[in-house]
């Protein structure tokens, strides 16, 4: 018989596979995009405690993102050469431009959407990411702020003093958590006496980021701060899942100081991305999934398959729930609950994922082809 040893994978070098990619930072971003999937799947049990826990534990996913963006991006060593950069975030404002084309193309002609086809409208939409009635394409504001985060990433990564770091984080940290805790204990304080409690959202007037901008940038800087430290973090795996469950339900307390509910009844958080207990979450999933020091060979195949094609299933998951909606949910529907979701979510993915994976292997065919036949040449 095999040994444990034998059915596990001892990740070299904290994680590194051979491609010098960290595993476990690919594993973060498949839980993090199964997390996305199942939180605009959302086909829940209204009245169920855990369905809702679950949508709140699923706020984090983006903020897990940008920590993942952090810990690659800001821990590099050098600078950015101007050109390549900007280079990279003209590619990726080009793949939105193409696939809101595609929505709005699959939407029309597959579900009979009307579309003003007006040349101011068509601007807005594929160039300016304004929406249009019947493509949802709402998540696309993620590209915006991943955009905005590109374009100023060469001067973050020029920030190597600790305590410039440390001060421009606090900075962050009070213009955008703390401010919003801040806001939503006054409104509290409001609802129990009945009177009028200053709004603390008008401090991010004297903020010099924009909130949306403010947690995102520190979330990078979290993401690169835990990161250096990933040798420590297998230490910190109780604290870690103390932070996890200390976030979870603190928002589950947010959301019923907003809407007076513990179950889900399809509402949704208001600016779940800013809290506090948000950023816990994040921050303990990220410390424990760092600080892993071996993974499954199961693990490394969807770190591999699904973590290094987040992208592409971002894209595409809306357009495949478009189609279960049409073609399926409406008969489920009484059977909705959590691990339904889950299943559906799971599904989601692994398509979106096989499509991603297809295209890929497509389009390095089709590159090598036209090398070889420049190399004949």
């Amino acid at each position: 018989m095999k040994s444990k040893k034998h059915k596990k994978i001892q990740v070299k070098q904290l994680g590194f596979s051979k491609s010098n990619r960290d595993v476990h930072l690919d594993l973060l971003k498949a839980l993090a995009i199964t997390m996305v999937v199942f939180f605009h799947n959302a086909q829940l049990n209204p009245n169920g405690i855990i369905d809702n826990a679950l949508m709140m534990f699923c706020n984090s996913a983006v903020p897990i993102f940008f920590m993942v963006t952090g810990a690659v991006q800001l821990t590099r060593e050098g600078t950015v050469d101007p050109k390549r950069h900007i280079k990279k975030v003209m590619v990726l404002y080009f793949y939105v431009i193409c696939w809101k084309m595609i929505y709005a193309i699959f939407m029309h002609f597959f579900y009979h959407v009307h579309i003003d086809g007006s040349l101011s409208n068509l601007v807005n939409y594929v160039f300016l990411f304004q929406e249009v009635p019947g493509v949802s394409t709402g998540h696309f504001w993620y590209f915006q702020t991943l955009i905005a985060m590109y374009l100023i990433l060469p001067l973050l990564r020029i920030c190597k003093d600790e305590k410039i770091i440390g001060y421009l984080m606090l900075v962050l940290f009070g213009f955008s958590s703390v401010v919003f805790d801040l806001a939503l204990f006054f409104q509290f304080i409001g609802k129990i006496t009945g009177k009028n409690i200053p709004n603390a959202l008008l401090l991010t007037q004297m903020s010099p980021f924009h909130p949306t901008y403010a947690i995102y940038i520190l979330c990078m800087f979290l993401g690169k701060c835990i990161y250096e430290q990933k040798g420590k973090c297998f230490c910190y795996k109780k604290v870690a899942l103390f932070s996890i469950g200390l976030g979870l339900v603190g928002l589950m307390v947010i959301k019923y100081i907003q809407s007076g509910v513990w179950t889900w009844q399809g509402v949704h958080i208001v600016s779940g991305y800013y809290y506090c207990s948000t950023l816990l979450i994040a921050s303990g999933v990220f410390i424990f999934f760092v600080g892993r020091k071996s993974i499954s060979k199961v693990e490394y195949w969807i770190g591999k398959n699904i973590g290094q094609h987040t992208l592409g299933i971002f894209f595409l998951h809306i357009l495949v729930y478009t189609i279960l909606e049409h073609i399926l949910y409406k008969k489920i529907a009484p059977f909705n609950h959590w691990y339904i979701n889950i299943i559906e979510s799971a599904v989601i993915v692994g398509v979106s994922a096989m499509c991603a994976v297809i295209f890929e292997k497509v389009k390095i065919f089709v590159l090598s082809k036209r090398y070889r036949r420049g190399k004949k040449r």
